[in-house]
């Protein structure tokens, strides 16, 4: 994933860089177009030098494989060199004039920052760059006509901030799914080349019954987390209701499933996280509880679409402390609930069995 991201970087800095190449060829063909209007030449010049170089070492940045893509501390100098250059068109060119020094140029600097922090910290930029650019043409060169190139440069500026963070957060996520299903993909391969051929191995030579059926229980429900948890999500009741009945089938327990009418739709992560952990709750009081009877209830929890689902046995309970808790409580159940953003509670003491919470949307 490491290797992805910096991929996805050097992507975005090479279009950067392309798009800072052309701002800067129109700044240069701009200043010799206008020179004639020019009250300070070598300032101006010495300024768009200036940009040249930083676009120079840029582009050196996009291009090497063994550098980092976006370094705050260029993007913060790029951004600083932007501002003085808007800042100098007041300076360079006499207030007859309407023409920017570098105009497009500093956008560079500003859909850098978008990429690197996010929308607003560009949306910042975008703004300092529209205060410099005020200062230059209004308070510095005295342009009655300031207004029009102002608001001109401050839209495109903004504009630039909000399509690449957008775009970069966007594209990022895109970037995280499409890597998590190539870890699962590799994951999956090993696998069935592995545990799922063992236990079909198990299966067909074993003489012993439970055996066999511990294994065929197993291999069915490592398909299903490897090949159908990304699938479009079924009914969470009637999800919840085939977990409890294959854990009751499988260890001989009495598991009541209770569950409200009206339980909001979940998407697939959120339904393959509760029916996970619930199985998972009803699993543990099944196999080390003793409980005679296990009560599984779920019912809406809010208006905001959470969902609270209630696993209680009256089996024979437990100290909750931290040096006492399973795996499998602190990795199947916390583990898939904290991914989705919910949270578990548990209330057990020893005689008098145990009731775990969880809450999800």
């Amino acid at each position: 994933m490491y290797k992805d991201r910096l991929a996805f970087d050097r992507g975005m800095a090479r279009g950067v860089a392309a798009f800072r190449w052309a701002a800067l060829s129109w700044a240069w063909v701009g200043l010799v177009l206008e020179r004639d209007d020019l009250e300070r030449h070598w300032l101006a010049i010495a300024a768009l030098l200036a940009a040249t170089a930083i676009t120079v070492v840029a582009t050196g940045f996009a291009t090497r494989r063994s550098q980092a893509a976006f370094i705050p501390s260029f993007v913060v100098l790029e951004l600083t060199i932007g501002v003085t250059l808007l800042i100098l068109d007041g300076v360079v060119y006499g207030a007859a004039r309407e023409q920017s020094l570098p105009w497009a140029w500093p956008a560079a600097a500003i859909i850098s920052a978008a990429v690197l922090w996010g929308t607003w910290v560009g949306l910042l930029a975008a703004g300092l760059a529209a205060a410099a650019s005020f200062v230059g043409e209004s308070v510095l060169r005295g342009s009655a006509e300031w207004s029009v190139s102002v608001a001109s440069k401050s839209a495109l500026y903004g504009l630039a901030a909000i399509a690449a963070g957008t775009v970069a957060t966007r594209l990022r996520e895109a970037e995280t799914e499409i890597s998590t299903v190539r870890a699962r993909e590799e994951v999956a391969r090993t696998l069935h080349d592995g545990v799922l051929q063992t236990l079909a191995v198990i299966q067909r030579r074993s003489d012993d019954d439970e055996l066999r059926s511990l294994a065929r229980n197993q291999e069915r429900d490592l398909r299903t987390y490897l090949f159908e948890r990304d699938r479009p999500p079924t009914d969470l009741s009637a999800s919840l209701r085939a977990a409890c009945h294959l854990v009751a089938r499988r260890h001989g327990v009495d598991v009541q499933v209770i569950l409200a009418d009206d339980l909001p739709e979940v998407n697939a992560s959120v339904s393959h996280a509760l029916v996970g952990a619930v199985q998972e709750a009803v699993t543990n009081a099944a196999k080390h509880s003793g409980a005679a009877r296990i009560v599984v209830f779920a019912e809406p929890s809010d208006d905001d679409g959470t969902v609270f689902c209630s696993v209680r046995d009256d089996g024979c309970g437990f100290e909750v402390e931290p040096e006492l808790v399973g795996e499998g409580l602190r990795r199947s159940i916390r583990g898939r609930i904290d991914d989705v953003g919910g949270r578990v509670e548990v209330d057990s003491k020893r005689g008098r069995g145990t009731e775990v919470r969880l809450w999800a949307r």
